[in-house]
């Protein structure tokens, strides 16, 4: 009799563990990835506070945040993202070290923006042409391959939730034009990098629409980096789409 007992209150409490797992709140374990958006580079060129500190206190506040670590740096182009992966790039925070591939694996939720830097980086940003579109569309499918084995890379260490965040147009605001070619190279751009997260099994969060009709979160015309309101906007779709996801 008294085994029986011992039997069913192992169960009960074998139960109410199974049950407390299923609905507390799982906590995520965030990396960031990528170029100087991703660090948060302000519209003055100055390290302030980008949409991954946004997500960070976000994901505190509702007290679903394991850890934080970031592995973004201002002019990275996917190589280095590549080279970082290849020689296991470590990180300090709060006296502890973190190397990339561990934190990747461990990583429950990732963003990553990547590519504007190895596209700026084939054009000469001074002699642009705002009519013929050609040659821009060219460099894109010139670099689509390394972005490409860039995502991939991340996948074989990343293997939860990654969000690839898409880059906005910057031209009508730093030149003061809207020819439209200049819109559809973006647009261009906007949908490749769809295709490409998708076929890494990736999410892709669109800025192009995001800032298209909104000149303020680009105040500098000499800077092509957002201010608060643009890092807010980008958190913000971010936001939406982990809220989205988890309403399912």
């Amino acid at each position: 009799m008294r085994f029986k007992k011992t039997i069913v209150l192992s169960m009960i409490i074998l139960s109410v563990v199974v049950i407390y797992n299923c609905f507390r709140p799982q906590k995520e374990y965030y990396v960031s990835l990528g170029d100087s958006v991703a660090r948060g580079i302000n519209s003055y060129g100055e390290d302030s506070y980008g949409y991954t500190d946004y997500l960070k206190d976000y994901l505190r506040d509702k007290n679903k945040l394991k850890q934080y670590v970031d592995f973004s740096v201002s002019g990275y182009k996917t190589e280095d993202i590549l080279e970082d992966l290849s020689e296991n790039k470590k990180v300090k925070k709060n006296n502890k070290e973190y190397n990339i591939k561990s934190a990747l694996r461990e990583s429950t939720l990732v963003t990553i923006s990547i590519g504007a830097n190895d596209f700026m980086h084939e054009i000469d940003i001074n002699n642009l042409s705002f009519t013929d579109i050609t040659p821009y569309k060219k460099t894109i499918v010139k670099i689509i391959p390394n972005i490409n084995k860039t995502l991939k890379e991340i996948r074989k260490y990343a293997k939860n939730k990654v969000i690839v965040v898409g880059y906005y147009n910057p031209i009508p605001f730093l030149f003061n034009t809207n020819e439209k070619e200049m819109d559809e190279l973006f647009a261009f751009v906007d949908e490749e990098y769809r295709k490409i997260a998708s076929n890494n099994n990736m999410e892709y969060i669109s800025m192009y629409e995001t800032f298209k009709n909104h000149g303020e979160f680009l105040p500098n015309p000499m800077n092509i980096h957002p201010n608060s309101s643009g890092y807010k906007a980008i958190f913000n779709s971010i936001r939406k789409n982990l809220e989205k996801k988890s309403e399912k």
